[in-house]
């Protein structure tokens, strides 16, 4: 077959495919875009695979221009955006599941919930925003400016409704770090996400009526944004500051499977955590950090693990380590995920500074719908207390001769401007956290971008230690400056950089870019406007001539 022949060939399949795309309709056009949203997510980590988000997304706007032509354009269209974000997320959450196979005698049987309610759930808000785009989007290119507005809309109500879970957000796509990402000390990630709508879905403008100009000034405009943003971005980069505090850390990581990590197995994991603190050069560092959950007891009121701890670390050491405390009061006991800041001196453990969990995790920390799975026998995951309390709020521990620090205990970091700010600002941002519960899968990688972006947001370096995921120091500039392999038993010491001054995400939050955003699209509005207009004209003189 000839070159020209094969082209033609290919032609005639995609305009067939196309065709398809646009007529089909019920559990055909649903089934297609379920597996189209879970194809999207190759586009965040481990992968980064951006191309799969844009030809996603261009075809969501398809379906949903195909929903607004027919007899009942809400239900087609929150069809058509509910099927293609239920592929979406369980892409995003499905290593969720492996948190019900830790305790698998007693949760095992409740897998299917993360498999199907969380994804679907999550889905009822793009549902929604495909609904509204289907009843009000207009017949012009300036649609893609409404399906980003929608879409973005409702990414930021599921970060904040019901306890909010932000996660694999649009603009993560980016991977922290890079060039592109660095306009998250800008607009943060939701405004990266207001972008990655607009821009990867502006090809779809190209389809329809109108002049090309016309339907090209989307892309056009996305193209230039696109470009401006990596070469900001890269100029940042190369200009960027690199001090240091003074302040030494000590990160150990010792991988125990969950399973393995029951009050029985205490003692034993204590030993490989004393081990590794203990490796030469412990005198040279300002605090050992250990992760969220690093001995299964509630540790404060063990006296054997305390006793050992005493008499192995020497005084005057720091140990930060994530803890299950418990409170005890006539009416009953509250149990906290804390970080205790602790100090060995007088042959005792010494109490400078604890921070209790604000964030807890829905069914894992604690249960917002006690009352409907307790009747099926299900209160939380939680291994070392039956629940958790939250605690009052964000804030920067202090402790003699070292920078204020941050901490945020595992699912916090997904939360973006959490952090104390103004007067209150922290030194670093402490990250400890327990991604044994997920295995190796994709869900720690995502975890671990997700932070790096809070660096980005805040200005600040992020220490990280985790257990099963990776541990190790983090740049203001969302750079990983060492990251520990998750898979093995090591010791990092590292040096904290010197943070930046505040950046104008952590100042202002959303505000000044939605006011920018709004303009922009304004500006689009009217140009689209000017560009039909003189269109308008021109086919009237055409007309005109023809007739004279």
């Amino acid at each position: 077959m000839r070159a020209s022949d094969m082209a033609a060939h290919g032609a005639r399949a995609c305009a067939g495919a196309l065709s398809w795309w646009q007529t089909a309709k019920g559990w055909r056009i649903g089934l297609a875009l379920f597996v189209l949203g879970l194809a999207a997510t190759l586009a965040h980590a481990p992968f980064h695979s951006a191309p799969a988000l844009v030809f996603a997304l261009v075809l969501l706007v398809l379906a949903l221009d195909t929903a607004r032509t027919t007899a009942r354009p809400l239900r087609a269209g929150f069809w058509r955006g509910w099927t293609f974000a239920a592929g979406y997320f369980l892409g995003s959450t499905w290593w969720v599941a492996n948190a019900f196979l830790v305790s698998a005698e007693e949760h095992a049987w409740l897998i299917w919930a993360p498999l199907t309610l969380l994804p679907g759930g999550l889905a009822l808000f793009w549902g929604l925003a495909g609904s509204v785009y289907a009843r009000l989007a207009p017949d012009s290119p300036m649609r893609i400016g409404l399906f980003a507005v929608l879409f973005t809309l409702v990414e930021f109500a599921r970060s904040v409704m019901f306890s909010g879970f932000p996660w694999n957000l649009p603009g993560h796509v980016f991977e922290a770090g890079t060039p592109v990402s660095q306009m998250a000390s800008l607009i943060g990630a939701l405004g990266l996400s207001a972008f990655v709508l607009f821009a990867f879905a502006s090809p779809a403008a190209l389809s329809g009526r109108g002049h090309w100009l016309v339907r090209a000034a989307p892309l056009a405009v996305s193209v230039v944004l696109l470009a401006g943003f990596q070469g900001w971005g890269s100029a940042r980069l190369a200009a960027a500051e690199e001090g240091l505090t003074g302040t030494a850390l000590r990160i150990v990581q010792v991988n125990v499977d969950q399973r393995e990590k029951r009050f029985a197995n205490r003692l034993p994991i204590l030993e490989a955590y004393l081990d590794l603190t203990m490796q030469p050069g412990l005198e040279d560092v300002d605090a050992v950090i250990w992760p969220e959950g690093a001995i299964p007891t509630v540790m404060l009121e063990d006296s054997s693990v305390l006793l050992r701890i005493e008499n192995t670390l020497p005084e005057g050491t720091r140990l930060w380590s994530g803890i299950t405390r418990r409170e005890r009061f006539p009416e009953g006991e509250l149990y906290y995920n804390s970080l205790a800041a602790l100090r060995m001196g007088d042959n005792q453990v010494q109490i400078e500074a604890v921070y209790d969990k604000v964030h807890l995790v829905p069914f894992g920390e604690g249960n917002p719908l006690m009352a409907l799975t307790g009747m099926i026998g299900f209160q939380t995951l939680s291994m070392n207390a039956p629940y958790y309390t939250p605690g009052p709020g964000a804030q920067t521990v202090r402790v003699a001769g070292l920078p204020g620090f941050a901490p945020l205990i595992c699912y916090e970091v997904i939360f973006a401007r959490f952090a104390p700010r103004g007067e209150d600002r922290p030194g670093f941002l402490l990250n400890i956290s327990n991604d044994a519960w997920y295995g190796n899968s994709a869900g720690p990688r995502q975890h671990l971008n997700q932070a790096r972006y809070r660096a980005i947001e805040e200005g600040l370096p992020m220490v990280r230690s985790a257990s099963l995921g990776a541990s190790g120091l983090i740049d203001p500039y969302g750079r990983a400056v060492r990251l520990s392999d998750p898979q093995m038993n090591e010791t990092l010491d590292i040096n904290v950089p010197s943070a930046l001054q505040p950046v104008a995400y952590a100042v202002h939050g959303n505000f000044p870019w939605i006011a920018c955003g709004l303009l922009l699209l304004g500006g689009l509005q009217l140009a689209v406007f000017i560009a039909s207009a003189r269109n308008q004209r021109q086919q009237r003189r055409r007309l005109f001539s023809l007739r004279l």
